[in-house]
């Protein structure tokens, strides 16, 4: 077992690669703060996180072990830096892990612990410069508290955008309480990672299904939520990336249409075909196999794609150019454009600004 080499979801190169000669960014990729758990734990156990308390014993187990095997791969940048040589990774774009997101605490507690973390993320981007960028996390159970750190890391802290949960503690994402948030972030063109932590039930406890469906599912429902709740449509210029290809959504997202079609309660909030706003949505590669990449890629094109790995999880893509590379009918420029030139689009990076990975050529480390 390699649990954090290659997937086993496809074959791979033997005989190696060629990286593009533009930029490559990861535009998921996350970072522990230690000091942020210390903060929130005692007020927040991890064991009333529905990951974790609807994980089984086995899975749990392993999830132990991970974090005592990825600890500096978790909480440092060394390894990191390492290991985006190897996979050809000029820049990550770093984010909260998402069991810091701690909407379930006090609000004002919240904020403490995301300020915590997103100090640290840019420190770390202020460490390296040259191959690190960050998003934020923000207090999303209070709309006020959220847009007050949402303006700071664009402002004081010179972060990219932020990452969000799934949902926004007791609340989904499409609340009318948010409308304000989401008005802002749309001031400010910040982009969004929109991440799960986990559509969890006694039914998901064995076999790791609690990240396996549970991860994509709390996507899902929360992508049909922002749709069919007119988040889209009242703010068409939120820039939203959707985690693990936008989850079962993006593979299965006829049924919306279908539904608003035949069904008066599908069309409350909305004017067009819901398809229509998931494409103006952007999604992430981590889907593993590249049919699924290339039906990705064909559904909503070469432009709405970038590359991810969920570094530095076992659930992780550790190959994430060789993926875009092996999948069949993209042009060089499609593969380009999803290996960073998107996210520099996106994000607005200037590629002057950044070093490159220090391996060329690159074989599958299986």
């Amino acid at each position: 077992m390699l649990p954090y080499r290659s997937t086993a979801a496809r074959e791979h190169l033997a005989e190696g690669y060629t990286r593009p000669d533009s930029l490559t960014v990861d535009i998921h990729g996350h970072m522990l703060v230690p000091e942020a758990d210390a903060l929130i734990r005692p007020h927040l156990p991890a064991a009333s996180l529905d990951a974790v308390k609807y994980a089984g014993e086995a899975s749990r187990k392993v999830n132990v072990q991970q974090n005592i095997d990825r600890a500096n791969e978790l909480a440092g940048t060394a390894e990191r830096l390492a290991e985006m040589d190897r996979m050809g990774i000029d820049v990550m774009i770093i984010s909260p892990v998402p069991p810091q997101f701690n909407y379930l605490a006090d609000a004002g507690l919240c904020l403490e612990g995301s300020q915590i973390i997103n100090d640290r993320l840019a420190q770390a981007v202020t460490e390296h410069p040259d191959r690190l960028r960050a998003i934020g996390t923000v207090p999303m159970q209070d709309t006020d508290r959220a847009i007050s750190e949402l303006e700071r890391c664009m402002g004081e802290l010179g972060m990219l955008g932020i990452e969000i949960g799934a949902s926004a503690g007791h609340d989904e994402l499409s609340a009318d309480r948010l409308d304000p948030f989401w008005a802002r972030v749309e001031e400010l063109n910040a982009p969004i990672l929109l991440h799960p932590t986990s559509f969890a039930s006694d039914r998901l406890s064995d076999h790791y299904l609690t990240n396996t469906i549970g991860n994509p599912l709390e996507t899902t429902v929360a992508v049909h939520h922002m749709i069919y709740g007119g988040v889209l449509e009242r703010f068409p210029g939120l820039r939203i990336v959707l985690s693990h290809g936008g989850a079962f959504a993006a593979a299965y997202a006829a049924r919306m249409d279908h539904a608003w079609g035949a069904r008066p309660d599908c069309r409350g909030r909305i004017s067009r075909p819901p398809t229509s706003y998931l494409k103006q949505m952007y999604f992430d590669s981590i889907v593993f196999e590249t049919d699924q990449l290339a039906f990705l890629v064909g559904k909503f094109g070469a432009d709405r794609v970038l590359i991810g790995t969920d570094y530095p999880f076992d659930m992780a893509e550790f190959d994430p150019i060789e993926h875009v590379l092996q999948t069949p009918g993209l042009s060089a420029e499609d593969q380009a454009k999803i290996c960073g030139l998107n996210a520099v689009e996106l994000l607005g990076l200037k590629p002057a600004e950044f070093g490159r990975a220090k391996d060329g050529p690159l074989k599958a480390n299986r």
